[in-house]
């Protein structure tokens, strides 16, 4: 048998039970201090023995001082019955009636203070916790609003957002941030989406080839050793470009991943190797290599920082022309590793320059070119920098060509 409601709320308390429960203890505690200080202060200012009462009624009634000492009489009038007189006359010592006095108005009073203070923080108590709940559902309504809209979304509906209005306050910062939270999302599955959709697409073509080389040749039943060979190279050719992908996808993958480890390596070392592992097919298209590298050791991944400069390397001979040039630095500015490597080649609109660090983003002319790539190299000097948290910029020069600049931190954060 389910527990009866109330009896849930109590076992796990909404937040907004646990504020009014905490408004109203924190009234009953500043409630009961106050009826503490005001007890002390009203038993405190009570006259502290008979003298201090009868110094008090004389100054009241304007008798002379010591005129109450001693014994003195008063007389008491009432109406005369059979048997009692109409009037009494009563002598009594001042100091014993002023010390009775003192005793019951004190008691008296003190009482009356605890039973009245008492009721009267009962009451405000029982208010005090209606307005907490009250001013507690307020206050929370936008908690509600943002939980509501947590519970809606879906990978479907990323674009809603809280858009929380009102006063810049704490609730506002959680609920702006958790929009941002939201825009990096949705960004990050779009980003996925067309990664998948563009990764399919360069798949694809590979494969295509392959099935219509092994069609094409199947089909021919006079096939013989000089096409079987060529439809071999075709094939190989188509498996070699399949396996650059799926390497530079996996490149790509690790790059966004968190730095697990961080060893010392030299950028201008890393491109010294990257140039001499090119040297054949720099000499094919007499580029002439302008070198300036000056030492810039960077804490991070080798692999990831090998690659780096290879893919640079790669870029400025890949979509270079012939009898072109390149130039490459690197150095120190200011206790950030830099390095600057720019290409001849096509001028290239300064809008576009940019765009190629995204993935598989190439030029029109580069899809038709017998060098062209994968559209991935820049993108995987860009995820390696952002992993490193550095920057990376390019930029189109006037004479033709591209140029792209990298920062990164000596030390790597952690």
């Amino acid at each position: 048998m389910r527990p009866p409601g109330w009896l849930s709320a109590l076992a796990r308390p909404s937040i907004r039970l646990r504020l009014t429960l905490w408004y109203g203890g924190l009234f009953l505690l500043a409630g009961s201090v106050l009826l503490a200080l005001n007890f002390a202060l009203v038993a405190r200012n009570f006259p502290a023995d008979g003298d201090d009462l009868r110094e008090n009624v004389e100054q009241r009634f304007d008798l002379e001082p010591g005129e109450l000492r001693g014994e003195f009489f008063f007389v008491v009038e009432r109406p005369a019955t059979p048997g009692r007189s109409a009037t009494v006359r009563r002598g009594v010592a001042a100091t014993p009636l002023f010390d009775s006095v003192i005793s019951h108005i004190k008691t008296d009073t003190l009482q009356q203070i605890v039973w009245q203070s008492g009721i009267a923080l009962a009451l405000m108590a029982v208010v005090s916790i209606g307005l907490g709940w009250f001013v507690a559902g307020r206050m929370l309504r936008p908690v509600e609003g943002i939980a509501a809209t947590a519970r809606r979304i879906s990978e479907a509906s990323l674009e809603e957002r809280i858009a929380l209005g009102g006063p810049s306050d704490e609730l506002k910062d959680l609920a702006d941030q958790f929009d941002a939270m939201l825009d990096r999302l949705q960004s990050a599955f779009e980003a996925q989406r067309e990664f998948v959709a563009n990764a399919s697409h360069e798949l694809r073509t590979p494969l295509t080839i392959i099935r219509t080389e092994l069609d094409v040749t199947l089909d021919d039943p006079d096939a013989g050793r000089e096409q079987l060979e060529r439809t071999a190279e075709v094939v190989r050719r188509a498996i070699d470009r399949t396996e650059g992908l799926i390497d530079r996808l996996l490149v790509l993958a690790r790059a966004e991943e968190p730095l697990l480890r961080g060893e010392e390596r030299d950028l201008a070392e890393a491109l010294r190797q990257a140039l001499d592992a090119r040297e054949a097919e720099i000499a094919e298209l007499g580029l002439r290599v302008t070198l300036d590298l000056g030492e810039a050791n960077v804490e991070g991944d080798p692999m990831l920082l090998d690659r780096l400069a290879g893919n640079l390397v790669d870029n400025a001979v890949q979509h270079n022309e012939q009898d072109g040039w390149i130039e490459i630095a690197s150095g120190y500015d200011e206790g950030t590793a830099t390095v600057r490597i720019a290409n001849g080649g096509p001028r290239i609109p300064a809008e576009e320059a940019p765009r190629l660090f995204e993935r598989f983003a190439r030029l029109e002319r580069a899809r038709t070119s017998a060098r062209a790539g994968y559209g991935l190299g820049l993108s995987i000097v860009r995820a390696i920098v952002r992993a490193h948290r550095g920057e990376a910029t390019a930029s189109a020069p006037p004479e033709g060509g591209l140029a792209v600049e990298v920062s990164l931190p000596r030390r790597r954060e952690p």
